[in-house]
């Protein structure tokens, strides 16, 4: 029987995570807050832009004061006076 190594098994879980994943969802409160679930990568973050990868998008959001924290693995919060959100289509 062979021993299978840790490495083995995190590749096969990403692997499997990367058939489940095939949507992203943004919750958006007001102007005030957006929960965006299936983000993949931060790409800008300071007060006044934010940009993200999400699984088949790429999402700007434009504010004033604005905040990230993370909630997840794969989610982040994205809090502060927004005033545009812009989508972009990507392809990984």
């Amino acid at each position: 029987m062979k021993k299978t190594t840790i490495k083995e098994i995190a590749n096969k879980l990403e692997q499997v995570k990367s058939k489940v994943r095939r949507h992203s969802a943004l919750q958006i409160t007001d102007n005030r807050e957006i929960i965006a679930d299936g983000c993949l990568k931060i790409v800008a973050c300071d007060e006044s832009i934010i940009e993200v990868i999400l699984i088949n998008n790429r999402l700007i959001i434009n504010g004033t004061g604005l905040k990230m924290r993370n909630w997840g693995t794969d989610g982040v919060t994205i809090s502060g006076v927004i005033r545009g959100i812009e989508f972009d289509e990507y392809k990984a």
